[in-house]
């Protein structure tokens, strides 16, 4: 129930961002919105990853033990993929931000989809 409410909120954001709210370019937002979705996805991932990680130690079984290993595999590399995600999240909208203010001067690269 929670998470509707923040994704509500965040929509509302970055709508209202659209509508002269600062957000001069709506694909930059558009694409800013896309990437946040794939970050709360991988997030999501993690979080059934962790449950499962726990499910398995909780049951003490030799099977469901060695298939943590698996698990904790992908949830390091997740959690890689998430830094990497925010670093260009940060990277693309700080283009962006001070490129629409400079009349787009330097390009943004990456956040128009024509």
């Amino acid at each position: 129930m929670k998470r509707n409410g923040e994704t509500k909120r965040r929509r509302n954001v970055a709508e209202d961002a659209g509508q002269g709210g600062g957000g001069e370019d709506p694909a930059m937002w558009e694409n800013l919105d896309r990437n946040f979705r794939q970050v709360q996805s991988v997030l999501d991932r993690n979080r059934s990853l962790i449950q499962q990680v726990n499910d398995n130690h909780q049951s003490r079984m030799a099977d469901n033990m060695s298939k943590n290993v698996a698990l904790i595999q992908e949830l390091n590399g997740n959690i890689t993929k998430v830094v990497s995600m925010y670093s260009d999240l940060n990277t693309n909208f700080s283009s962006a931000f001070h490129g629409g203010k400079n009349g787009h001067e330097g390009g943004s690269s990456g956040t128009r989809a024509n």
